[in-house]
C-alpha cells in the first residue's frame, strides 16, 4: 500500500457482517476494520528476535542448559551442552535420568542448593562423566554457572547452567605441580647427595691443620675457601627447594639485632678481606630487640653483605646501619658498587635472577642469594627493598622487621665455639657407608687423643659395638639395608650399651629431621659435611 508516497506492508483486521432489510433479506453488507500493523511488526521483531536468541543459545561455544522445576528436567541444551555430556538425548528427562553417573558426585546436591537458597553458583567442578562407549568413564573438570530463574513470584522455578570444559587446562595445571614437585624434590636429593662428597673433604682439611703440614698450607686455604664456597651453594638450593614447598620453618626467639650482626660480618669476613672493602657498621649493641630466628636471620645479612661485597670493585665502600622506626627495626646495607639499572630493580629478588655478566662470571653465584633473602625476611613478618640511582651508582637494600614485645633485655649472646683440645679420651664408634667419609673422620678424631672404630654398615656396625663397647656412636642416618634410626634402636636394646650416647650423621636438616634423631635416642642432630670443631663441641656436650 502506498499511503506516504513509498510501498509499505500494512496489516488489517477485517469485520464483515450482513445488514437486514425490513423484510429480513440480507441488504448489504457491513465492513469494518481496523489497522495492525504496528501490533504485527512489532510480534514480527519480538520473534525475529527470539530466534537470534536462539540460534546464539543454539550455537554459542559454551553449553548452555536450561533445567526445569525441583526435578530438574532438561527443558533445552544447545549443541555444545550436548557434545559436553557426550551427545545424550536430555530434553524432557531429570538431570538424574539423563546423567546417572553424577551420583554420588555433589552435582544433584550443589543444583539442590542453588535451588532452595536462590544463590548462584559460580566455580569449577570435577566430575566423572560418561561420554564414549558404554562404562567408559572420564575425568572432567569444568568451569561452571548455575544461575537460579525467578518466576512472577520471585521464587526460583529453573537454573539456567552455563559450562565451559577446562580439562586440558586443569590436567597441564596438575602436571606442571607434578613437575615443579619432582623439581624441587630434586633440588632436595640433590643437595642431599652433594653434601655427602663435601663432608670427607671438609674432615680431611681439618686433618691437614691438626697434622700442621706447614708445606701445603696456601694450597689447604684455597681448597678449604673452596668447599665452603660449594657448601654455601648446596645450602642454597636446599633452602630454595625448601621454601618452595613450604617446609622451611623458623626457630624464633628474642634477641638484639647486634649479635646478629655480628655474627653475619663474621661469616662474610673472608670476602670482605679478600677484595679489601672497608666495612662501616652502624648497628646499636642494645634497643633493637626482636623476635627472629638467629640462623636464618644472621643468613639474610649474611647474603646481603657478601651480594654488597661481590658486586663491589675491590677496596669500596660498604656500611650497614640500623635504626628503630616506629614499631618496626629498619637495617640497610649500602655499597658503592655497580649499582642496579632502574628497568631491573623490580626483579632483584626474583628467584634465579642475576644480573647479566660477562663470560667469565667473575661473580658467580647461582642467583639464589636474594630471593632467599626476601622469602626469609618474609617468613619473619618483615619487608625487603632495592634501591639504586643507576648503573655505576651503588646500591642499598632494606630489611624491616617488626620490633619485638616488650621483653627483657637479653643477656644471651652467641657463644664461642669449643676448642677441639683438652678433652677427656673417649671411645668412638664410626658408622658410614661412605668410606672416606668414615676414615677421614676416625683419622681426625684419632688425633684428638679418642679411639675409634669404624664400620661401613649397620649390621657391621652393631657387631663392632659389641665388642669394642663404645662411648659414643657417630651414625650415618642413610645407611643402606640397616638405616641409622634402626641401628640406634638395636644399640639401646644391647645390656652394655645402655648408657652409649647417640649423634646422628645426615645430609637433611630440617627441624622434622632434628626431631626424628630426637624421638630416635640420638643426642645431637649433625648436618653434612660436618666441621671438626662442630663435631668436637657435640661430642664435649653433656
Amino acid at each position: 500500500m502506498d499511503r506516504f508516497g513509498y510501498p509499505e506492508d500494512c496489516y488489517f483486521n477485517f469485520s464483515y457482517s450482513p445488514v437486514p432489510d425490513d423484510a429480513g433479506n440480507v441488504a448489504g453488507i457491513l465492513v469494518t476494520f481496523t489497522e495492525t500493523t504496528e501490533k504485527v511488526l512489532l510480534e514480527k521483531r519480538l520473534q525475529a528476535n527470539a530466534n537470534q536468541l536462539s540460534r546464539i543459545f543454539k550455537h554459542a561455544p559454551v553449553g548452555i542448559a536450561v533445567l526445569r522445576g525441583s526435578d530438574f528436567v532438561f527443558e533445552f541444551a544447545n549443541e555444545r551442552y550436548l557434545e559436553l555430556v557426550g551427545h545424550r538425548l536430555v530434553v524432557g528427562k531429570s538431570v538424574q535420568a539423563a546423567l546417572p553417573e553424577l551420583a554420588g558426585q555433589g552435582i544433584y546436591e550443589l543444583l539442590d542448593v542453588v535451588y532452595t537458597t536462590g544463590q548462584p553458583y559460580i566455580g569449577r567442578i570435577q566430575v566423572m562423566l560418561n561420554r564414549g562407549q558404554p562404562q567408559t568413564i572420564e575425568e572432567c573438570f569444568f568451569e561452571v554457572v548455575y544461575q537460579p530463574l525467578p518466576d512472577e513470584y520471585d521464587k526460583t522455578d529453573s537454573i539456567v547452567v552455563v559450562a565451559f570444559e577446562v580439562t586440558e587446562i586443569s590436567n597441564a595445571q596438575r602436571e606442571a605441580e607434578l613437575a615443579n614437585r619432582a623439581k624441587d624434590e630434586f633440588l632436595a636429593m640433590l643437595g642431599h647427595e652433594l653434601r655427602n662428597p663435601l663432608a670427607p673433604i671438609l674432615t680431611a682439611l681439618n686433618l691437614m691443620r691438626l697434622r700442621g703440614i706447614s708445606e701445603v698450607d696456601k694450597e689447604r686455604t684455597v681448597i678449604e675457601r673452596q668447599v665452603h664456597h660449594l657448601v654455601g651453594l648446596v645450602d642454597d638450593l636446599l633452602d630454595v627447594s625448601r621454601l618452595a614447598r613450604g617446609k622451611l620453618t623458623l626457630q624464633q626467639e628474642p634477641l638484639e639485632l647486634a649479635a646478629i650482626v655480628a655474627e653475619a660480618v663474621e661469616q662474610c669476613s673472608p670476602l670482605l678481606e679478600q677484595r679489601r672493602h672497608n666495612l662501616t657498621i652502624g648497628v646499636p649493641s642494645t634497643g633493637l630487640m626482636i623476635e627472629a630466628d638467629p640462623r636464618r636471620l644472621a643468613q639474610v645479612i649474611a647474603n646481603l653483605l657478601n651480594n654488597a661485597a661481590k658486586y663491589t670493585e675491590p677496596e669500596g665502600e660498604i656500611s650497614i646501619l640500623a635504626e628503630r622506626v616506629d614499631s618496626e627495626v629498619w637495617l640497610r646495607v649500602r655499597d658503592t658498587g655497580n649499582g642496579i639499572a632502574p628497568e631491573l630493580l623490580p626483579k632483584v629478588f626474583d628467584l634465579f635472577y642475576q644480573e647479566q655478566q660477562s663470560i667469565e662470571r667473575s661473580q658467580g653465584g647461582l642467583g639464589l642469594g636474594l630471593a632467599i633473602v626476601k622469602n626469609l625476611v618474609t617468613l619473619h613478618g618483615g619487608r625487603v627493598s632495592a634501591a639504586s640511582a643507576g648503573k655505576g651508582q651503588g646500591s642499598e637494600f632494606s630489611v624491616w622487621l617488626p620490633l619485638a614485645p616488650q621483653l627483657a633485655q637479653s643477656e644471651k649472646t652467641l657463644a664461642d665455639i669449643p676448642a677441639p683440645t683438652g678433652q677427656q679420651p673417649l671411645r668412638i664408634l664410626i658408622v658410614d657407608d661412605n668410606m672416606d667419609a668414615a676414615e677421614v673422620l676416625a683419622i681426625s678424631l684419632n688425633l684428638c687423643g679418642h679411639i675409634t672404630e669404624v664400620a661401613y654398615d649397620g649390621l657391621q656396625g652393631l657387631e663392632i659395638a659389641q665388642s669394642f663397647l663404645p662411648d659414643i656412636a657417630v651414625l650415618d642416618i642413610g645407611l643402606p639395608g640397616m638405616d641409622g634410626y634402626e641401628l640406634a634402636r638395636r644399640l639401646r636394646h644391647v645390656p652394655a650399651l645402655s648408657q652409649i650416647r647417640l649423634l646422628a650423621l645426615s645430609g637433611y636438616g630440617q627441624p622434622e629431621d632434628r626431631d626424628r634423631s630426637r624421638q630416635a635416642g640420638f643426642a645431637v642432630h649433625l648436618v653434612k659435611p660436618v666441621d671438626l670443631t662442630e663435631l668436637s663441641a657435640a661430642l664435649s656436650a653433656n
